[in-house]
């Protein structure tokens, strides 16, 4: 496995991330991380939680990705879903994400999460996502529609 680290984001890391998950996903998916990562920070800087925690994946020092993970707080305490996942386009397929997987699996269990849900899209851009998570041993449970 490759050495990674997960650091929780800073707020001036927020255009490299999203350049990386336009690059990993697509335009359109740049543009709502955007928008979620700066509420995010903007709340987190006044001091609300908003039920996300979002870490920059580290290899080599370099910053080349992010992983997430967000509570609804309505939801049950123990669930925790899968928030934005991307890893530099350039580096995918060396065991990066496989690794964040598992530490951010550990990063949601002392929080106090026992349940991680993921969601993604059936669309063509996301058909390599499905392939990793169901490699990663994740089932799909539903879908909507």
């Amino acid at each position: 496995m490759p050495e990674i680290n997960l650091n929780y984001l800073s707020a001036n890391q927020t255009r490299s991330i999203v350049d990386i998950i336009s690059a990993a996903m697509n335009p359109d998916e740049g543009k709502w991380a955007d928008e979620t990562i700066a509420r995010h920070v903007a709340l987190q800087e006044s001091g609300i939680s908003d039920g996300r925690f979002y870490f920059g994946i580290y290899h080599q020092e370099d910053l080349c990705g992010i992983i997430g993970l967000h509570h609804y707080e309505w939801g049950p305490p123990q669930n925790v879903w899968l928030g934005w996942f991307a890893v530099a386009p350039e580096l995918q397929r060396r065991g990066i994400g496989s690794e964040a997987l598992r530490l951010v699996e550990g990063k949601a269990r002392g929080l106090g999460f026992s349940k991680l849900f993921i969601e993604t899209y059936s669309s063509p851009d996301f058909e390599s996502a499905r392939q990793f998570y169901t490699k990663a041993g994740f089932v799909s449970v539903g879908t909507v529609a």
